[in-house]
């Protein structure tokens, strides 16, 4: 039954991951990006809860603010044209 549930959080990323790997914008891209940061963070704490593993909800943490901060980062790039 857990290995289901993060079977499933998983599979909900094909999607994300066509959006980014065909674009065929730049946004198209981001927001490909960003689903799948969300999806690997919510893999990470299942992970972390059903396990008993606290530690990887510091890696959770640590992947949502990079994720966060890439997307932000690339938004910004992309608003000046740059692409």
């Amino acid at each position: 039954m857990r290995e289901a549930l993060v079977v499933a959080v998983l599979a909900s990323g094909v999607l994300p991951l066509v959006r980014l790997w065909r674009g065929p914008t730049l946004w198209d891209r981001l927001v490909g990006a960003s689903s799948l940061h969300v999806r690997v963070v919510l893999a990470l704490a299942l992970w972390a809860a059903l396990w008993e593993r606290p530690v990887l909800l510091d890696v959770a943490l640590a992947y949502a603010v990079l994720g966060f901060l890439g997307t932000v980062l690339v938004a910004r790039f992309g608003e000046r044209g740059e692409h």
